[in-house]
């Protein structure tokens, strides 16, 4: 696509440039001579630069750059040209480059918007529209010849350029006074410098000024100000130092060097100071073990592959506590000793500190790390640290698998069938095929580990696209946790309680023992807060969210019933809002409310909650997890962020308080999602000397997903689903296309949904027989979404299932087209091969 304009200078290149803003195509600018030849490398394929766009000014990243640009005048058009270049060398390589628009391709993503979010947030300069003095607006200031608004206007502007929303807050009628002011030639459009948000961080420094002669000051003008002279003294001997450092020695180190530089004596500077992000380590320096033999057996092929630089895709399926991290570690190491670099990946930020600690134990504190977790500022520093190439190990969540590494000698996705390695919006792409692309690109192995894989990679490895490696026993022999399944209904019909029950005689007795033995207990229950909804027992009514169709919870540390998806938050009353009953009560189970019942049981025990509202509080999920490694905690209630991933060797006894949560859901992956929870929760026991036991409580005890977990039989349970999938054509078996629409009025959105539908069953036989007979899709829906009003939305889904990707590819486009048309009132995203349909 074209921008058009006429020259506005010289020109000596053309660049095709991807912007931030929702379509496929690429944008044509000039690129002046002025940037072309400016020193420090001019334009070059990967970097950034200021692009005019529909009178806004946008940061995009050129991707393809024409040497000659003198056929451009030929042309019935004129290209506009860029306004600034933002970068001394790219930002993205080549390389890089072609993997995120070929991933783009792939799920449909605008390449500005994949580029965009490969780069860390806040990196970007940006700039402002506004407006600024022209030379007769700055007479007409001097002459004072401008009368009211147009007056206030150029004073405003005699302080520098200001932002148009600026100006129009500070005028009466401010547009019409811009307008008059800019037909009048008194003031003109420009655009505003603005930093990026996010920036590295310094400190203040000191050091003498230049062609200072140190005798002469301190025997003449400092001989009466001795602390003056003893600290510029200490500058001259030691050059250039840190304020900070100054105040150690001399308290008043600020007021001297306001004095020592108002004489010109000093002068004053800074200097970059990388932030401890890494934070107190959880373990000591160690050496690394010596491999059993099953370690040493799968690691084998894994440093084949890292040392002849050929890319293989690994399955590592080994049970929980068989050792998978020390493989990953030593993968890690054999790339380091071949010269080369690491990428380690996990789902969630909590275990990031897990593996982060056992890293710096072997590697040192020479790492960065990635997720978005960290600040915008502290992101950069971590994102340059890896440019520059100052150290050779990246760790972190999703993200990070855009980290500037030129060398991969392995890339590392632990527990890699957790759903959040999916991107859920902008540029949706999955980490597990986005790691595939990046080894390819790297000739290097991709490891995917887990102890419970997703159907999906398993298959894959059944059908030889990957390379199964099996852990099948624990460290030292150690056994699996015994674990106990307990019916709900019948625990609550032999004990008489009907609704109270919430932890059961075996779960009780066996947290008890553990107590009094010294050991520690892990209670999962994958809900926060304090109860799932206010019921009424006259009306049957439960206080649900203004905004959405989804009951509040209560949460008890505030006081408020919340709505967990717009955090709507309303006070509780004592009567029923729908019929002024006084029988309202809490009903559900909450993390919250199981650590009121979990600390009037044992009131002597250390007691401790880590979920999502506790770990909002930056450092906590550290402090958490170090006060559980240090035994500091005999109890901890958690929700799925303690359920994978971690090795306490103290947690003997493990209770799943609620199974069912999530086992019933309206979404095919529903009993995969629930085995996999439990089963990693499980694994969290008997990881010490000590066996291990599990208290499974459930409500559906015969369930094909519950069963195998009392044995931790994976493949049983794999035996069953899959056969589940085929039979229904879906993933493996099958791909996925979901839209998800929402409006503001039910009935048209529903209409809208049902519009875009029909235009695909109209379209699809055209379009599908290009290709083979087998290409045909299977529409489902549309129909309301599992939630079916969000923040004031009401929202529709429509499903497309097929075996043949093209056809499927194709139906995306179609609805992609579609729902770009659709009024802005609307919603909508297209998803292939979706994790999350809620």
């Amino acid at each position: 696509m074209q921008s058009r304009s006429l020259f506005e200078e010289e020109t000596t290149q053309i660049a095709r440039v991807a912007l931030p803003v929702p379509t496929d195509e690429l944008f044509d600018y000039t690129v002046p001579k002025k940037l072309a030849t400016r020193e420090g490398g001019g334009v070059q394929v990967g970097c950034r630069v200021s692009a005019p766009f529909g009178g806004r000014e946008l940061t995009g990243i050129i991707v393809e750059l024409q040497a000659d640009a003198g056929s451009a005048d030929k042309r019935s058009y004129r290209l506009k040209a860029l306004r600034d270049v933002l970068d001394a060398e790219p930002v993205l390589s080549k390389a890089m480059l072609a993997l995120l628009q070929k991933a783009a391709r792939e799920v449909l993503c605008p390449i500005g918007i994949a580029l965009t979010s490969a780069l860390p947030a806040g990196s970007s300069p940006k700039r402002k529209a506004g407006y600024e003095l022209t030379d007769r607006g700055k007479q007409a200031l001097a002459q004072r010849v401008a009368r009211g608004p147009a007056s206030t206007l150029l004073k405003l502007l005699s302080e520098g350029p200001q932002s148009t929303r600026k100006l129009e807050r500070a005028l009466p009628d401010g547009r019409q006074v811009l307008r008059q002011c800019s037909r009048d030639a008194l003031v003109r459009q420009t655009f505003i410098e603005q930093g990026p948000t996010a920036v590295e961080a310094t400190v203040r420094t000191a050091e003498v000024a230049a062609g200072l002669n140190l005798q002469e000051v301190l025997s003449g003008d400092l001989r009466r100000s001795p602390k003056q002279a003893a600290l510029l003294e200490h500058l001259s001997q030691r050059g250039k130092t840190r304020v900070s450092e100054l105040t150690e020695l001399f308290p008043t180190a600020s007021a001297l060097l306001r004095s020592l530089r108002e004489r010109g004596l000093v002068q004053m500077g800074s200097e970059t100071q990388a932030r401890d992000i890494l934070g107190q380590a959880l373990e000591e320096h160690s050496q690394a073990p010596t491999l059993t033999d099953d370690q040493s057996q799968a690691l084998k092929p894994m440093c084949e592959a890292i040392v002849q630089r050929a890319h293989r895709t690994f399955l590592l399926h080994g049970i929980t506590g068989s050792g998978k991290t020390e493989v990953y570690l030593s993968a890690v190491g054999e790339a380091l000793h071949s010269g080369r670099q690491a990428l380690v990946l996990v789902p969630e930020i909590p275990l990031t500190h897990q593996i982060l600690s056992r890293l710096r134990s072997r590697f040192g504190d020479n790492m960065a790390v990635l997720h978005s977790g960290l600040s915008q500022s502290e992101r950069l520093e971590q994102w340059k640290k890896l440019r520059r190439g100052d150290t050779p190990i990246a760790v972190g969540a999703r993200s990070a698998l855009f980290a500037p590494l030129e060398n991969l000698g392995v890339i590392i996705l632990d527990e890699e069938h957790d759903g959040a390695y999916k991107s859920e919006e902008g540029f949706r792409y999955h980490a597990r095929d986005f790691a595939a692309l990046r080894g390819q690109a790297a000739d290097c192995p991709v490891i995917l580990g887990s102890a419970t894989p997703s159907l999906e990679t398993r298959q894959a490895a059944d059908a030889g696209r990957a390379e199964r490696i099996v852990l099948s026993r624990r460290i030292a022999d150690r056994p699996l946790p015994e674990v106990e399944i307990v019916d709900l209904v019948a625990e609550r019909k032999s004990q008489g309680e009907l609704s109270r029950l919430i932890l059961s005689r075996s779960l009780r007795e066996s947290m008890a023992s553990t107590l009094k033995e010294g050991d520690q207990t892990l209670l999962f229950l994958n809900r926060r807060g304090f109860s799932t909804k206010v019921f009424c027992y006259a009306c049957g009514h439960a206080e649900h969210c203004k905004h959405c169709d989804i009951a509040l919870v209560f949460h008890a540390h505030d006081q408020l019933l919340r709505c967990h998806y717009c955090d709507y938050t309303l006070e509780p009353t004592k009567l029923c809002s729908n019929c002024g009953s006084e029988e309202n009560t809490l009903l559900g189970l909450g993390t919250q409310r199981l650590e009121e019942e979990v600390r009037s049981l044992f009131p002597e025990a250390q007691v401790a909650r880590l979920d999502r509202d506790v770990s909002q509080r930056k450092g906590a999920t550290e402090e958490i997890l170090h006060a559980l490694r240090d035994r500091e905690i005999d109890i901890l209630i958690g929700t799925q962020m303690v359920a994978k991933g971690h090795d306490f060797p103290g947690v003997r006894t493990v209770g799943i308080v609620a199974a069912d949560l999530g086992l019933h859901m309206p979404d095919f992956r529903a009993a995969e999602r629930t085995f996999q929870l439990l089963t990693q929760v499980a694994g969290r026991a008997g990881r010490g000397d000590t066996p291990g036991r599990v208290i499974l409580q459930t409500f559906s005890p015969q369930h094909y997903a519950i069963q195998p977990v009392r044995t931790h039989d994976y493949e049983t349970f794999y035996a069953e689903e899959i056969e589940h999938r085929r039979d229904l054509g879906y993933p493996p078996f099958g791909s996925l296309v979901h839209l998800l629409l929402a409006g503001p009025e039910m009935q048209e959105t529903e209409d809208r949904i049902e519009a875009m539908a029909q235009e695909l069953r109209e379209a699809l036989p055209v379009e599908a027989s290009r290709f083979a007979a087998e290409a045909s899709l299977e529409i489902l829906g549309p129909a309301p979404c599992p939630l079916p009003r969000l923040r004031g939305n009401y929202r529709f889904q429509l499903l497309v299932k097929g075996s043949n990707p093209a056809a499927l590819h194709k139906a995306a486009r179609l609805l992609l087209d579609a729902g770009r048309k659709l009024p802005s009132a609307f919603r909508f995203k297209v998803d292939l091969n979706p994790i999350n349909m809620l």
